[in-house]
């Protein structure tokens, strides 16, 4: 009795801080689901979020630095040919699993057809969305930064000066009055985001460059992986406040929300939908896939991320589960740092598999509920756009849904009814970064796996090399 009661705690130990969050997860909704039916002010909800946002803050703070010391460190311990390996097996990976997301939705949308019963009135939609060549000329201006400092905190990104206008349109069999918005030139502008991409291919040479240099590059390479553990300590310690921070980012998330049972009555089964092409991709094709490559149970693996699951549920962002990631990788997983250490960051760069059924379910369900025709042609095409513009979009809140617009714009179909969309982002954002995540995270694991032999083979190199310098002999560094 005595041994089975040591054994649980040990279990509820081990596992306290991924109880605590989920603990915090549940009293996050209640306490929702009691300030919605109190008709909050925003006041009241800013103090309800108020240690959610200083959580975030605390994240925020640390993930630039980290994304920085660990990239560096993780590239400069590889040679030029096992980065270039690494490299290719992830953005492959991460490609497929997004062109699988793209097709899942895409399928799914069309025997499903959502948007049967949803027509509704179009709404004028006056913003102007991003041009689908402009999208990836910010791409490539972003993967090369000009100011590393400023890339940080800000990301290239194209604006428009517009010229607004009257004219009458037949909406729904009604000739009405609109106000247009037509484009009379291009600016190059910044938005408030931090161009991850940018940073990691800065840092990534910076880390090729480093190991290039051998002796001279030492004291660079100890610099910066002092500086990755230092930083690993301080969110080890940071990393308890999660079940305060996702209580409260939850519990503001819920008790801001209006027009539940009618928005949901009317998008039911779109959101239905939504989820079945999640849950295809987390509960099939990424366990299939790690199993057939990994030859492990698949469940065992994700339930080690369960606190990083929580973290990207809460937060609706996978960057801010990258130190958490990192942790539970290389920690219960034992997955090799120098993958981790750029793995990671690379895929919340472009992981994107989520985002990419959302984004074909959205514009299927936009052309269904404006009497487009869709015929193959327009899925097929509707894949193809999403699965490139899905590495492109702007690094902003509701970026998915941007693009959504921007695919639409792109299609000739007039993006007014996409405003619908709006009405359960909450949800979907959380629901696709989960799904995201899952992918992201499967994706470092096989990395190593298909990477074993030239890790292996380094490693054998670095045993010589250490053996050398114990029996006394020199050795001339280019």
């Amino acid at each position: 009795m005595a041994v089975g009661r040591e054994k649980c705690l040990e279990i509820v130990k081990a596992n306290l801080l991924v109880l605590l969050t989920l603990v915090g997860a549940a009293i996050g909704f209640i306490i929702g689901v009691i300030v919605r039916n109190t008709n909050p002010t925003d006041s009241t909800l800013m103090w309800v979020g108020i240690l959610g946002e200083v959580y975030l803050n605390m994240l925020k703070m640390m993930i630039v630095p980290l994304i920085v010391a660990s990239v560096i460190t993780g590239t400069a311990t590889l040679d030029p040919k096992s980065n270039g390996k690494i490299s290719l097996v992830c953005l492959g990976y991460i490609m497929s699993m997004n062109f699988l997301g793209c097709l899942v939705g895409s399928v799914l949308c069309v025997i499903v057809r959502p948007g049967e019963i949803a027509k509704t009135e179009v709404q004028a939609f006056n913003s102007v969305p991003l041009e689908t060549e402009d999208i990836f000329a910010d791409l490539l201006r972003n993967i090369f930064p000009g100011n590393l400092v400023a890339a940080t905190f800000r990301k290239t990104m194209t604006s428009y000066d517009t010229e607004k206008y009257r004219a009458n349109e037949t909406i729904n069999g009604t000739i009405v009055e609109v106000i247009k918005t037509i484009v009379t030139g291009k600016n190059l502008s910044t938005a408030n985001s931090t161009n991850i991409l940018g940073i990691l291919i800065a840092c990534a040479v910076f880390g090729i460059a480093t190991a290039s240099a051998k002796e001279i590059g030492q004291p660079f390479f100890k610099f910066f992986y002092s500086a990755t553990e230092i930083i690993l300590v301080i969110l080890g310690k940071l990393v308890w406040f999660t079940p305060f921070g996702v209580a409260s980012l939850i519990g503001k998330t819920i008790g801001g929300t209006k027009n539940l049972e009618e928005d949901f009555s009317r998008l039911g089964l779109y959101i239905a939908t939504q989820m079945i092409g999640y849950l295809v991709i987390v509960i099939a094709a990424v366990p299939i896939t790690y199993f057939t490559l990994m030859k492990t149970n698949p469940f065992k693996f994700l339930f080690t991320l369960v606190n990083a699951f929580v973290i990207v549920f809460a937060t609706s962002s996978t960057a801010m589960a990258i130190p958490e990631s990192i942790r539970q990788l290389e920690g219960p997983n034992k997955v090799d740092r120098r993958v981790t250490r750029f793995g990671i960051p690379l895929c919340a760069a472009i992981g994107r598999c989520g985002s990419c059924i959302y984004i074909s379910i959205s514009c299927l369900f936009v052309m269904q509920i404006t009497d487009q025709y869709v015929d193959a042609a327009s899925v097929i095409l509707i894949i193809i756009l999403t699965a490139f513009s899905s590495l492109a979009v702007p690094s902003v809140a509701g970026a998915s849904l941007i693009t959504v617009i921007i695919l639409l714009t792109a299609l000739n179909i007039p993006p007014e009814a996409a405003a619908l969309l709006f009405s359960f982002e909450w949800l979907l954002d959380r629901m696709r970064s989960c799904t995201n995540y899952s992918v992201q995270s499967t994706c470092v694991v096989i990395t190593q796996r298909l990477c074993m032999s030239s890790l292996m083979a380094e490693n054998k190199d670095e045993e010589d090399i250490h053996v050398i310098n114990e029996n006394g002999n020199v050795i001339q560094l280019s």
